[in-house]
């Protein structure tokens, strides 16, 4: 692939960051998942298929890992090495990430909304210039959709009214994709990300309103199971991520959804399970579920503070 296409953001994440970002960033490695991430959006796009769907579609295996790594890494310890480095960026007065828009990061996101903005693929003669498009506007659609996922789960309101991280995504790219149409966001002075994290914001909270009201016409008991989820989806992202992927895999009953078997859950989890046994999962798992039913200081909780720790705004226990 044309470097040009990957470029811009390999070399700007340093700077971002930065400079002393530098060493925990492996950048020939972000240069290829990137690569594939641009291509599969690309091909995503020429198929009518959006963002937020492509990300949980086996046919785009790269946009699917991307999108559940960094859904994962916000509940990833941080390494004591680099807890304060990250502190740093993440804490009050910090320019980025906590403070989206602002200094290199700011710009950062800025170039990103100029390439996606009101672009048509279909009609750019270079293949180069389509993949830089498309990897533009899924790299938007992600950052949205990070930043409502942490505000979701700062409080356990938007889930115990039916709502989901599937939902989450719809929102991030609605939000996305009708700003990427408006034109007055190109002016250099408008901190693009901002914008577009307020605007999913409000829709988060309307979506939320909405199907407040509608639970009202339904019986308590619907009401009373999905608070029950959403207390239990809250309480298992306070565990160690091994922890958390397993133990809701293995109570999906009681959580609606589906189970999955441990390989492939392992494969759709990779920063969480990679080189575990079956053997060492299923230990887990029977571990797990028994520390579940003791005191919370025998839980498999976190050691270290996660992304998501810092990140989180105030609210209530997982448990209140």
């Amino acid at each position: 692939m044309d470097a040009s296409i990957t470029a811009p953001v390999v070399e700007a994440l340093p700077q971002q960051f930065g400079a002393d970002s530098a060493p925990f960033l492996d950048l020939s490695e972000l240069r290829d998942v990137l690569e594939d991430v641009a291509n599969e959006a690309l091909d995503a796009r020429m198929q009518g298929v959006t963002p937020n769907k492509a990300v949980l579609d086996s046919r785009f295996p790269a946009l699917m890992s991307l999108h559940k790594g960094l859904r994962d890494s916000l509940l990833l310890e941080i390494p004591p090495e680099i807890q304060s480095w990250v502190a740093n960026i993440s804490g009050p007065g910090a320019t980025a990430p906590s403070s989206p828009g602002t200094g290199t990061s700011g710009q950062f996101h800025n170039n990103l909304f100029r390439q996606a903005h009101r672009q048509d693929v279909s009609n750019m003669e270079e293949r180069s210039e389509q993949l830089r498009t498309a990897l533009s506007e899924t790299l938007l659609f992600e950052s949205v959709h990070l930043h409502l996922l942490v505000g979701a789960w700062s409080s356990t309101e938007f889930e115990s009214v039916g709502g989901d991280e599937e939902d989450i995504g719809a929102l991030a790219w609605n939000e996305v994709e009708a700003l990427l149409q408006e034109p007055a966001l190109l002016d250099p002075e408008i901190r693009t990300l901002p914008v577009m994290i307020a605007a999913g914001t409000v829709a988060l909270a309307d979506d939320a309103a909405r199907r407040s009201e509608e639970l009202e016409l339904v019986g308590s008991q619907k009401r009373e199971e999905l608070n029950m989820r959403a207390k239990l989806r809250a309480a298992l992202r306070e565990l160690r991520l091994p922890e958390a992927v397993l133990l809701e895999n293995a109570l999906s009953n009681l959580l609606g959804e589906d189970r999955q078997d441990l390989t492939e859950l392992q494969q759709q989890h990779p920063i969480a399970l990679e080189g575990m046994s079956r053997q060492a999962m299923d230990q887990r798992v029977s571990r797990g579920r028994r520390a579940l039913t003791h005191d919370r200081a025998n839980w498999p909780s976190r050691r270290r503070p996660a992304l998501f720790d810092l990140l989180r705004t105030p609210s209530v226990s997982a448990l209140a």
